[in-house]
């Protein structure tokens, strides 16, 4: 949750704060604000809302610093108010903090402090910090270790950048909370994701636990930096990583939002997922022949593709694998012993109930394998092994192309698995076609009219069996992330056991049907909401008299799933703007979920 940028140069790195807010907008748009160092001063603006419409020429013309911070929010701590709005300050305003994460123990530490005689502004969390650096500053001159003493005072997880109004200096920490540092030529940036500064540079570091960037000048003016552990104080020699992303990756492309720009890349992901080295998958599949028991742990959508991959490691390799929200595994995390697997599956890499899942496996000695997006994230620093997903830089919050690159990448381990690579590329290969035959215009223009249709109503349902109930969960979950509408998947099998109760005239029921066994019982439940006045939506290979509308897939076995959900994503979509609502920034919903 939650967006941070630093900038620290030679140039005013206001303009590059401001394009870093907006780039990060989909992480938290409650509101936003900037701090900028400027003749011995910390000048701020803070504003509630989104930062989307914001012109830094127009609105704040001589707001310049060339050692800047800049935050968007999504609440956590004290209701979305201006007071509440980062950047926030000691009571000497010299210390101006920004701030992603959750300090557990900030009541006590704030009553503490108010004992002593700090004022608090805000009802957040992150204020706490600023005035805990400041009393610190009384015990010693030294900033860093001012700094570092705070930190080991905080119990939680944070990503912070920190600015000092007496000297020249911009300092970056965390702690279970992603950031990380930009390398670029005499300047520096901070960044909770790379496309915060992706239009700068593409040289970074990513910072592991426990560890602060300082930024500084040295003796002849240019800019340095340096890595330090903050519990030791001892430097750290940092890796720098070439991000092998393109800014443009990050933009929109022509297209009105990042949403179906992401769904108009999926034939291209598809296709880079089959490029994925056959050493990388070997390793992989290694690590399940091995295993005594697999999990298969994630959150939201990537809980769905890892739901699917768990019925296609079923289906095609015999493997039993049992799926569970990362939010609910540390309920069974005693369970795991030596010899097991944990299957972790995330876009971000930074998801807190994922990282909290592995650290839970590493302690009982259970191997980790990620399938993750993100290069250098948390995730795939932390597991034993990891393949990476090849969705490149997804903006929008709803995952689309991401949740298809995950589904293939299950394909394509099942098929390492199996020593069936060849063959499972091929498919692939159709299921990228048949995805570009579902994003044509004509296709999305038929959509678009049964999407009109669809906005009017209160409730929606979906339906599917074995290797489609993931997509009934998924499709549902999109539908509802972005229009609001209320919408249910369940499991065809489970229909008769309370669902039915739900059916009603005209309410809509998606119908997910693949060639195979479950075909025939898949139609019987069509059959049974039909018989109770239910419009029944068919997502098929081929047509059938029960369905009143017909979305035709390619008949690709049990891939048929992947091309099938694209379905779904644009009629999220396209309800998305029949009731002219941003597809592209939900409510209350954020891109990364990095706090618990």
């Amino acid at each position: 949750m939650c967006g941070i940028v630093g900038y620290f140069g030679q140039k005013n790195g206001v303009g590059a704060i401001v394009d870093g807010l907006k780039r990060l907008e989909y992480r938290g748009y409650d509101s936003w604000g900037i701090a900028a160092k400027q003749n011995g001063k910390i000048l701020i603006h803070k504003q509630v809302g989104k930062i989307g419409g914001f012109e830094l020429e127009r609105d704040l013309p001589n707001f310049e610093g060339q050692i800047c911070i800049g935050h968007t929010r999504w609440a956590t701590h004290g209701g979305v108010t201006r007071a509440n709005s980062h950047p926030h300050t000691s009571c000497d305003k010299r210390i101006a903090v920004v701030h992603n994460g959750i300090v557990e123990n900030y009541q006590q530490l704030k009553s503490e402090l108010q004992k002593k005689g700090h004022k608090f502004l805000s009802q957040t969390d992150t204020e706490v910090i600023a005035h805990l650096i400041e009393e610190e500053l009384k015990k010693q001159k030294n900033l860093i270790q001012a700094v570092r003493s705070a930190l080991k005072k905080i119990e939680g997880s944070y990503a912070l950048g920190i600015l000092d109004r007496n000297s020249d200096v911009l300092i970056g920490a965390r702690q279970a909370s992603p950031l990380i540092l930009g390398v670029g030529k005499d300047e520096f940036y901070l960044g909770s994701d790379v496309p915060a500064f992706l239009k700068y540079t593409n040289k970074v570091v990513f910072l592991d636990e426990g560890e602060m960037a300082v930024i500084t000048k040295n003796k002849s003016g240019q800019s340095e930096f340096e890595v330090i552990d903050i519990g030791s104080g001892k430097k750290i020699k940092p890796k720098i990583v070439k991000i092998d992303w393109s800014a443009e990756e990050a933009e929109k492309g022509g297209h009105p939002h990042f949403m179906i720009k992401e769904m108009l890349e999926q034939p291209q992901v598809i296709k880079k997922t089959v490029a994925t080295e056959i050493e990388e998958l070997e390793k992989a599949a290694e690590l399940l022949r091995k295993a005594k028991r697999i999990y298969a742990v994630a959150c939201g959508t990537a809980l769905h593709a890892a739901i699917y991959g768990t019925y296609l490691l079923a289906k095609r390799n015999n493997l039993m694998v049992q799926p569970i929200s990362a939010g609910e595994f540390s309920y069974f995390a005693h369970l795991l012993k030596k010899g097991d697997l944990v299957i972790c599956v995330s876009q971000s890499g930074e998801t807190a109930d994922v990282l909290e899942a592995v650290r839970s496996a590493h302690k009982a000695g259970a191997k980790v394998l990620a399938l993750v997006n993100v290069l250098g994230s948390s995730l795939m620093r932390m597991s034993d092994r990891s393949i990476l997903t090849k969705a490149g830089s997804e903006i929008c919050v709803l995952s689309t192309k991401a949740y298809i690159s995950q589904q293939a990448m299950f394909a394509m381990l099942s098929g390492a698995l199996s020593h069936k690579l060849p063959d499972v590329k091929k498919s692939l290969l159709k299921v990228a076609d048949n995805i570009t035959s579902i994003l044509s215009e004509k296709s999305q223009a038929n959509i678009h009219a049964l999407a009109k249709k669809l906005a009017k109503v209160p409730n929606l349902y979906a339906l599917g069996r074995s290797i489609n109930f993931a997509n009934s969960l998924e499709s549902c979950l999109k539908i509802k992330e972005v229009s609001y509408l209320h919408a249910e998947g369940f499991a065809g099998g489970d229909l008769k056991h309370g669902p039915i109760a739900l059916i009603e005239k005209d309410v809509p029921v998606l119908i997910f049907a693949s060639p195979d066994e479950t075909e025939k019982e898949i139609i019987s439940n069509a059959m049974e909401v039909k018989a109770r006045g239910a419009k029944v939506i068919g997502i098929s290979y081929q047509n059938n008299p029960v369905f009143d509308e017909f979305l035709p897939v390619a008949s690709l076995g049990d891939l048929t799933p992947i091309p099938a959900i694209v379905y779904a994503q644009l009629l999220a979509y396209y309800i998305a703007l029949e009731k002219k609502l941003d597809p592209d920034k939900p409510r209350n919903l954020a891109k990364s979920v990095t706090v618990k």
